[in-house]
């Protein structure tokens, strides 16, 4: 019998795991507390917070318990707070000097649940935190998307590169190839939206990197149903180009890609941390002048 294709055997357990808390907390009374809280659900005790970066629990909400807010606990918050962390909710024991720690953190998008409200609150905030997508790239899209700041237009070439769009008409998610396909589909000449993409800056980065890398994503997921020729059809690209920027982009040639493909995905989770860009608290929404519309038949 042939071997699984290690594409097929990856998609295959991001499509199967099931929803782990990963749970972190020194204080021994706080964490029996929470693991009452959340009896039924599937927890995982960490020991460090090193742990809970780690890779296998990219896509495990975290529970962060903390008796008092330390210096280490308020600088590990603050640095796990990028746009492919998992979401986490911070658990701690109500007190002035708490409050004045977690409150930058949480105009940020952090959680925060007091302890005397384990009960009654900690389990509904998960609920809303939902399910992190297993998706890297709609995981970074969906981060973005959070910012108010950005022109409307930004918005759905993010929304677009990312596969969050609302489109009843796509039978089956491509990502653009091209900036001035892209262009295309939110109405704009190429050079207006790499104007616009500059101006609000979504990430420290050119448009067409970030697009770039959606493509070697997508690419590694199609790779467990076509080959690497009919993929780099399907994007507009030949396979050549594809192979390149795999080389260029992820370090890997296609084989080693189609072998490994977490390795991409580490390689993007490592330019994402290189490319981020904190956004303030309060960033002024942009609004999009008279957009300069792509001329007639430009659609490559």
């Amino acid at each position: 019998m042939a071997s699984r294709s290690p594409v097929l055997h990856w998609e295959a357990r991001i499509r199967s795991e099931r929803l782990i808390y990963a749970l972190y907390c020194k204080d021994s009374k706080l964490g029996d507390l929470l693991q009452r809280a959340l009896a039924g659900a599937s927890i995982q005790r960490v020991r460090s917070r090193r742990e809970l970066l780690a890779p296998s629990m990219s896509v495990c909400p975290v529970v962060y318990g903390v008796a008092t807010c330390s210096d280490a606990d308020v600088e590990w918050l603050r640095s796990a707070s990028g746009p492919l962390n998992p979401p986490c909710v911070v658990v701690a024991r109500i007190s002035v000097e708490c409050l004045r720690r977690l409150e930058p953190l949480r105009s940020g998008g952090l959680r925060v649940v007091w302890a005397d409200e384990v009960e009654s609150r900690l389990v509904g905030v998960l609920e809303e935190l939902g399910r992190p997508s297993p998706d890297p790239m709609r995981r970074l899209g969906l981060k973005l998307l959070s910012d108010p700041s950005f022109r409307p237009s930004v918005k759905e070439a993010i929304s677009r590169v990312c596969g969050l769009h609302d489109d009843a008409a796509a039978t089956r998610f491509v990502p653009a190839s091209s900036v001035r396909r892209l262009a295309g589909q939110v109405n704009l000449a190429g050079s207006t939206l790499r104007q616009y993409w500059r101006e609000d800056a979504p990430l420290r980065c050119r448009l067409k990197e970030f697009m770039n890398w959606a493509v070697l994503l997508w690419a590694v997921r199609a790779r467990a149903k076509a080959g690497w020729t009919a993929i780099a059809d399907q994007v507009g690209l030949r396979r050549r180009t594809l192979e390149i920027n795999f080389t260029r982009f992820a370090d890997c040639t296609l084989a080693a890609a189609a072998e490994d493909p977490e390795r991409v995905v580490g390689r993007f989770n490592e330019w994402v941390d290189s490319v981020w860009a904190p956004r303030p608290a309060n960033g002024s929404k942009r609004h999009d002048p008279a957009p300069a519309r792509a001329p007639f038949g430009e659609t490559m």
